[in-house]
């Protein structure tokens, strides 16, 4: 029953973001101030010509896009195929294949694994595996860029509309997903609220850059 249910909720989310790829791809052209600040942090700890996996890729703009201008290899996953319909005539040079980050098999290894605005729309019973799966994908000395919710509270799974279209939301509390990583195997590099809770709508995004040593 219960892999029904999710099964259900990857089908509605991946039709939801089919729905509004066009809009989001409109919009989604630069990542905010603080968010490039953690991203030239990640940058600076990948070798030259690292293979990077972006789990969650969407169109691939700015993210890969940024990745690729500083000549890295990219892999890019995401749920959406019309995202990545997106993605693959912007960025050619890069590859894209779509899958439930859930079920998707990392067969390869990675120097910086990238899954940025895409865990808080998983149920957080599936983050530790997804999260453990990131750390085995990593080579030594890896580094890996991601980013959930942002408070400190223990909020339960809600959703939220974007272009009028319905989205669900779940992330640990701060303190949780740190410990989390921890327990994982990951060294906490830098953690940074990207931006902060409101109060009302928005319960912010937690950035952090994680190492496996």
């Amino acid at each position: 029953m219960y892999q029904k249910l999710c099964f259900k909720r990857n089908l509605i989310m991946k039709a939801n973001y089919d729905l509004i790829s066009q809009q989001w791809a409109e919009i989604r052209k630069e990542l905010p101030t603080p968010d490039k600040v953690l991203f030239n942090e990640f940058i600076h700890c990948l070798p030259l010509n690292a293979r990077l996996l972006d789990l969650g890729c969407g169109t691939g703009v700015p993210i890969d896009q940024l990745m690729l201008k500083h000549g890295y290899q990219v892999l890019g996953v995401d749920c959406s195929e019309k995202l990545l319909e997106v993605a693959r005539d912007l960025l050619p040079e890069a590859h894209f294949v779509q899958a439930e980050l859930e079920t998707y098999d990392i067969e390869s290894s990675y120097q910086g694994i990238i899954m940025w605005d895409c865990l808080f729309h998983i149920p957080r019973e599936h983050h530790e595996p997804i999260l453990s799966k990131v750390y085995r994908a990593l080579e030594m000395g890896g580094v890996a860029i991601i980013s959930s919710g942002g408070s400190e509270q223990n909020i339960p799974a809600f959703t939220g509309t974007m272009f009028d279209v319905e989205f669900y939301y779940d992330a640990y509390p701060v303190d949780d997903l740190v410990n989390l990583c921890k327990k994982i195997g990951f060294s906490i590099l830098k953690q940074k609220l990207v931006n902060k809770p409101d109060g009302i709508r928005d319960k912010g995004r937690l950035g952090l850059l994680l190492i496996k040593e």
